[in-house]
């Protein structure tokens, strides 16, 4: 599949939707800069599945990790993942056939494009996560017993560095202490593996889903139509319409490496009067009517303007303002057992306690 320009702008709509708690800005950043880069330079990128390729041909995750804070106010300059990734070719000594985004939401899932673009190199249809966690670790691959190393880090000052580390929890606290001495953030090159690896543990179809998504948000069609093709053809499993009512929280923000402030937002379900309650803390972590949870992480939750059926954010959060609240299942993955420990409400409640908030 060539992804042209629109098939980008959707799937940076897509990005936001499955990610609406994180930075807006840096994402329409990213799509200027690809854009530019397309008419610049006359390209596009590709996407292709996973059977296209060999089986031992080497595909790599690639993504911004910050370092705890909001990613900074040092842009990239746009070689930044160039550089990883030749440190990951040259501690395997094999050509990068592939590249895959670190998450399947927000900015990550459009760095893989304007990389692709610059090294020829395609994107496959495919990630570790299958929306946005705040670890590393957080990952399909962790539940399988993969490697996360070699990894390639670079920062926005033009350091480097070369990670010889396996383990995705030591590559974790390794990787965000590093885009603290870089600066803010690193462009990050990680989880090198065999394409049928990847076939056989990773979130197919990722990428497809966030332009299918995108579509439907960006398309003419009414608000109404819009949520019944979300329903139908993108597996959202409940559209709430409320008003603000009162927020908690969001006015205090965290001291620095310490997570947000936890806040809570009650709105008024405009259908029947019914209370509406939404936990947030770095992300919308859970959501409940008259006290009873119907959406909770690893269950992807997100703020639609009810006008449009655009991508809201938190700033929309506001006293009077009326919102959709969209909640659809997370990888099937994330469901099990294992997955529930790794990336489930213990999990986060245990890492936010212990560790402070990142994303």
């Amino acid at each position: 599949m060539e992804l042209t320009a629109n098939a980008i702008e959707h799937l940076r709509s897509g990005a936001l939707f499955l990610a609406c708690a994180a930075d807006h800005d840096w994402c329409h950043e990213q799509l200027d800069r690809i854009l530019s880069y397309m008419s610049m330079h006359e390209t596009t990128a590709t996407l292709r599945q996973t059977d296209a390729f060999d089986d031992d041909a080497l595909v790599v995750a690639v993504g911004f990790v910050n370092s705890g804070l909001p990613l900074s106010d040092l842009q990239p300059v746009g070689d930044e993942f160039l550089t990883s990734l030749r440190l990951v070719e040259g501690a395997i000594g094999k050509p990068i056939a592939a590249l895959m985004p670190l998450a399947a939401a927000n900015i990550n899932a459009l760095i893989p494009v304007l990389t692709g673009m610059q090294t020829g190199i395609p994107v496959v249809d495919a990630d570790p996560m299958g929306r946005v966690f705040p670890l590393l670790y957080q990952s399909v691959f962790t539940l399988a017993g993969l490697s996360a190393g070699p990894i390639g880090a670079t920062g926005p000052l033009g350091d480097s560095a070369l990670l010889d580390v396996s383990d995705p929890r030591r590559a974790e606290r390794l990787v965000r202490a590093l885009a603290g001495e870089f600066g803010g953030w690193s462009a990050t090159a990680l989880y090198p593996m065999r394409t049928d690896t990847l076939a056989r543990n990773g979130i197919l179809g990722s990428v497809s889903r966030m332009i299918q998504i995108g579509e439907i948000l960006d398309s003419r069609s009414a608000t109404g139509e819009k949520h019944a093709a979300l329903r139908r053809d993108a597996g959202v499993k409940r559209i709430i319409r409320a008003r603000v009512s009162d927020v908690t929280g969001l006015s205090r923000p965290a001291p620095p490496g310490q997570p947000d402030m936890p806040s809570s937002v009650v709105l008024i379900e405009e259908s029947h009067e019914r209370i509406v309650q939404i936990e947030i803390q770095n992300e919308l972590l859970m959501v409940m009517i008259d006290g009873a949870v119907v959406a909770v992480i690893p269950d992807i939750i997100t703020l639609l303007r009810p006008e449009d059926a655009s991508v809201a954010s938190l700033d929309d959060l506001w006293v009077g303002n009326t919102l959709d609240i969209a909640v659809l299942p997370a990888a099937p993955q994330w469901y099990s057992p294992e997955g529930s420990a790794l990336a489930g409400p213990n999990a986060l409640h245990q890492w936010l306690q212990s560790q402070g908030g990142r994303r």
